[in-house]
Formats: structure tokens, sequence, C-alpha cells
């Protein structure tokens, strides 16, 4: 029954907000497999009308991006896990983000692309470090999480959130991150890395990472699909 009453408050928050219009729906491509994952972020964000969410599995494309794809999409939502990138898909990927393309990393995807530097170092700005990286330490992660995340700095991302969004899920602690990242939420509670969200260091790219993306509590909470909206929209621009 709560996870009936969640989506329809989405759709109709959607359907009340300023920010968003239904005749302007937002192309996305959800990336997906690799890993298991909770199916209903997947369900939540198919419900909410103003997004045309289009699903491809890592697990059924050997090449995820391509350019005949991206062709097709406002933003990229990266949920899938996968170690390495095919050429064509690194190209793809950059001309995307390069003619406007925006692309939001969830939770495990941060995990993504080790043997690609120029991606996790200076598109995404971060890397959950796998166990046997040649220079790094391993991350860790914590299935316990709960904390408030608090709003560092006023964007457009987080606009519509308030002051702050408490969380139940999976977090991460001992990541890679570059410090030209431009923080959006923190918390201060214990298990956690502390930079819940933020914005990618490439200056004329945009490129989010959100931590949460794990637990149904959190995939199916309003306010936090909110926030997955809004960092499509604007990176999408």
């Amino acid at each position: 029954m709560f996870r009936l009453i969640a989506i329809g408050v989405i759709v109709m928050m959607t359907l009340n907000s300023q920010d968003t219009r239904a005749e302007e729906r937002l192309r996305v491509l959800m990336t997906v497999g690799g890993v298991g994952y909770n199916t209903w972020i997947v369900r939540m964000l198919a419900a909410n009308p103003a997004i045309d969410l289009r699903v491809r599995s890592v697990d059924d494309y050997q090449e995820l991006f391509t350019p005949e794809v991206l062709t097709e999409v406002d933003a990229v939502l990266m949920y899938h896990r996968d170690n390495s990138a095919e050429a064509v898909e690194r190209a793809a990927l950059l001309e995307f983000l390069e003619r406007g393309g925006g692309v939001v990393v969830l939770h495990h995807a941060l995990a993504n692309y080790a043997d690609w530097e120029h991606w996790w170092q200076d598109q995404l700005g971060g890397l959950y470090i796998l166990p046997g990286h040649a220079d790094l330490p391993p991350s860790q992660y914590s299935h316990y999480f709960k904390g408030s995340a608090r709003i560092t700095r006023p964007h457009p991302v987080t606009e519509r959130l308030g002051a702050f969004l408490y969380l139940q899920d999976e977090s991460y602690d001992r990541l890679w991150v570059s410090e030209a990242v431009s923080v959006l939420l923190q918390t201060t509670a214990v298990g956690s890395d502390g930079r819940l969200a933020w914005v990618g260091p490439a200056p004329s790219q945009r490129v989010v990472y959100i931590q949460p993306g794990h637990d149904e509590i959190t995939l199916i909470d309003p306010r936090y699909l909110m926030l997955l909206e809004d960092a499509l929209r604007w990176t999408a621009r």
C-alpha cells in the first residue's frame, strides 16, 4: 500500500510542479545490470509523467552507449556496473556530454570504469575503489546508514529539497573524490564518506553523482525521486 501511495505522491508532485511540464518530457536512458539492484527505482521513474524512460541493460548489450542510442535522449542515468568501457562507448559518451547531454551517476555506478581515468578523475570526479586497484586502497560500504543529508550550497539540483533530506540506505566510505567537485549534499553520520552528492569537475560538461540509491525505502521516497528528476533535468540543460 505504501508503495502505491508513493507512486501517487510523486505523480501529483510532478503534475503540480512549476519546474516540470508534460509537454517537455525528459528523455532518459537508464542503464542497469551487471549487479543486482532494486527494480523499484525503474518502476518509480517510469511512473513519472515528466520522464520518458528508456532502460538498457549491460547484460543484454556489449555496448551500452553508442552514438545512435545517445542521439535519442537528453540525459543518462547510469545505474549499471561495468569495469570497462569499450572504445566506442567512451567516444559516444564524451561526444554526448560535449553537445550538451547530461549524465547522472547513481550509487554503485561510482565503481565503473576504473581503467578509464579520464572518466572518473576529470568527468565524474570520484571512484568507488574495488579491491586490487594498483594504486589506491579499497573503498568500504555499510548496509545500515541512517542520517540526514544537508544541502551545502544553493543549486538547481537541490533547490526543491528544502534544508535537508533524511536517508536510510547503503553508504560508501573511503572513496577517491576529486578536490575539484562541487559538493551538493553532505552528512556527518557515521558510515559515510560524507559527500553524498556532487557535480563533477569538468567545467563545460554536466555530470552529477548521487550516492544513495540502494534501499527500497529510499527509492520510493518522493523527495528522493524529485532530487533524481531535478538532477537529470539540470544535466540535460
